[in-house]
């Protein structure tokens, strides 16, 4: 008889059970799908502003290299680059390169710009009469001191801190130098 009962004690998994067991693993997989998008929106803002920076230390080198003044147009969502053209005396777009080509900024993100300590207000459309750039790298080296901030609408935020030799500080969230 002893071996009767043992063989009753290993049915297996009830369906109730694997019911339960499933019902786990959704809510895992649930929170999971969850953090990964959370953490997603954090990364775009993240992979923007690297990708800001290393268009604003390219456009340096460049200003250098060449002995020209280069400059950043700079509207809500998007931004262009620019080089200034000594023979018409006027600033034009930089074409050819795709790494200074012009760029909008991925849904919900958008520029805060400050200048010598004041808020400049940055158009949503772009005006033809107003073309010029708001940072100028120039051929010397230096660069229009600056504090360009990526924000998210939900409060997100990451600083480029430019500094009149060129150096880029990031600066994540609200904080200061």
């Amino acid at each position: 008889m002893p071996v009767a009962r043992s063989r009753r004690r290993m049915r297996g998994l009830t369906l109730i059970e694997i019911l339960v067991v499933l019902l786990i693993i959704g809510i895992l997989a649930t929170i999971a799908t969850l953090s990964i998008g959370l953490l997603g929106e954090d990364r775009e803002i993240e992979r923007e502003s690297s990708r800001l920076s290393d268009a604003i230390a390219l456009l340096q080198e460049q200003a250098q290299l060449e002995g020209r003044d280069y400059g950043i147009l700079l509207e809500s969502t998007k931004y262009e680059f620019q080089r200034f053209d000594a023979f018409e005396q006027r600033w034009v777009a930089v074409e050819g390169d795709p790494a200074l080509g012009p760029r909008d900024l991925p849904a919900d993100l958008g520029f805060e710009l400050v200048l010598e300590g004041r808020p400049i207000l940055l158009r949503h459309e772009p005006n033809p009469d107003a073309r010029l750039p708001q940072l100028v790298a120039w051929g010397s080296g230096e660069m229009t001191p600056y504090r360009l901030s990526l924000v998210r609408s939900g409060g997100a935020r990451i600083t480029l801190v430019g500094n009149v030799d060129g150096s880029i500080e990031i600066q994540r969230g609200d904080e200061e130098p």
